[in-house]
């Protein structure tokens, strides 16, 4: 971050907010699963933004919304305890309440500075300094948030949790059970989804010398010197571009994370062609898939697969034809899933790795795009109490450096088109960012 964006911040101040109530003794070891100890030591982030607090709370004091939100988080964090324990290597946490830090910093400009900057440096004011910098070398709590104050009276909420602790899926949950609590301090309302920490149940891990091995082989990509861009997909250019693939492929209901994750592989890849070349560079599209159900919905941790498709040839890159081959892809993995026994879930997520992985280390010259979706998620609905929020800033946004051919999905506001960040090497973001077909669907954001 350079020094003439750092000096916007005036005042930082860290407190630890500690679960309401203690753990019990019973849960005080969360053993990691297999697919936990996968997982590198990432932290997840994401930013809520709101321009303008309600009546309500517009002329309240600044350390009353603080107030809030650390009372709120502290109930919260009874159910989600692993985030306020200690990791034990890669083997456990120790639900031990130490606690999550909690930052309240002043910006020295309006919020509409923020979001109009080309890029992200400038977002990452909203975050904690150190997290976002140390992304995947922190050693501090497993969840931190960071409330910021903007001169023009609206605040940002960002939150940073372990991978190690959970998925998208297990974000949103947590983020979502947190505003309900906000929402209803005085209210008995029973949030749809009581968290359980069982993914070792379903994915047991492996013995205790075996762990480091696990994270080794870790499944989050090598961070490369890369540039972060958002776009928009608005719902007329969504429904125009759903219209095109039922025209002319099978698939007559396609979803918006299928088609949208069709058409930014599509246009990456032709403005990547093979120096001195018309041909395409010969491309891999992995996907995330959340695995509940099969699994229960109220099961935290990391309960996802993927899947990947190939493509080699121009003919190939045709919208209707990526759908297809990525409907074809996800149905056989929820098919190999929808009967399995419990014992059979890990060596069928393994398969799917394997299967994934040999693909790249056997073609290792072609370029691999990254998809997740979290379209889903509510996450335009989180609201503490003062107002659903204006603008969700997006996990990859942040990374620091960002990873190389990342995409991240979300619902916009309306929920009827799609906001997504990218991030690329410079060269080929100048290259992608200028595609006329792209942006006949896709508006940049800022």
């Amino acid at each position: 971050m350079s020094s003439s964006v750092s000096r916007l911040v005036s005042s930082v101040c860290k407190k630890i907010i500690k679960p309401y109530s203690p753990t019990p003794i019973s849960l005080g070891c969360h053993k990691l699963s297999y697919l936990d100890q996968m997982v590198g030591g990432i932290y997840i982030p994401l930013a809520l933004f709101y321009p303008k607090l309600s009546n309500t709370w517009s002329n309240k004091p600044n350390n009353v919304v603080s107030q809030h939100l650390e009372k709120s988080l502290s109930k919260v964090l009874t159910n989600y305890y692993p985030f306020a324990g200690k990791l034990n290597d890669n083997i456990s946490i120790d639900c031990n309440d130490n606690g999550v830090e909690f930052f309240i910093t002043k910006i020295n400009c309006p919020m509409s500075e923020i979001f109009n900057h080309p890029y992200f440096e400038k977002h990452n004011l909203v975050y904690p300094t150190e997290v976002i910098n140390n992304q995947y070398t922190y050693e501090g709590s497993l969840a931190v948030f960071q409330l910021t104050h903007f001169n023009c009276g609206g605040i940002a909420i960002s939150m940073c949790l372990s991978h190690k602790v959970g998925d998208g899926y297990t974000f949103g949950n947590f983020m979502n059970h947190w505003a309900t609590i906000a929402r209803n301090p005085l209210s008995s309302e029973i949030y749809p989804i009581s968290p359980k920490f069982d993914g070792s149940f379903y994915f047991p891990p492996t013995k205790d010398e075996d762990s480091s091995n696990v994270s080794n082989n870790n499944i989050v990509p090598q961070r490369e010197e890369c540039v972060s861009k958002g776009f928009s997909i608005s719902s007329s250019k969504l429904t125009a571009l759903k219209a095109r693939v039922i025209n002319d492929s099978e698939v007559q209901n396609p979803s918006d994370t299928e088609v949208v994750s069709a058409f930014l592989y599509q246009r990456a890849m032709a403005t990547k062609k093979l120096a001195n070349s018309d041909s395409i560079r010969p491309s891999l599209l992995h996907q995330a898939v959340n695995l509940r159900p099969p699994l229960p919905k109220h099961t935290m941790g990391n309960i996802c697969s993927l899947f990947s498709i190939l493509t080699k040839e121009e003919k190939e890159m045709d919208l209707a034809r990526v759908v297809s081959k990525l409907r074809k892809e996800k149905e056989e993995v929820k098919q190999k899933y929808k009967n399995a026994k419990i014992e059979e879930l890990l060596p069928i997520t393994l398969e799917q790795h394997r299967k994934a992985n040999d693909l790249l280390v056997n073609n290792s010259s072609y370029d691999l795009y990254r998809f997740s979706s979290l379209i889903t998620f509510p996450s335009y609905e989180v609201d503490f109490g003062w107002g659903k929020p204006e603008k969700v800033i997006s996990p990859i946004s942040t990374s620091n450096p960002p990873i190389k051919n990342m995409f991240v999905l979300m619902a916009d506001k309306n929920r009827d088109g799609v906001n997504l960040t990218c991030s690329m090497k410079k060269q080929d973001m100048l290259a992608f960012e200028r595609d006329e077909e792209l942006l006949r669907f896709a508006s940049p954001t800022s």
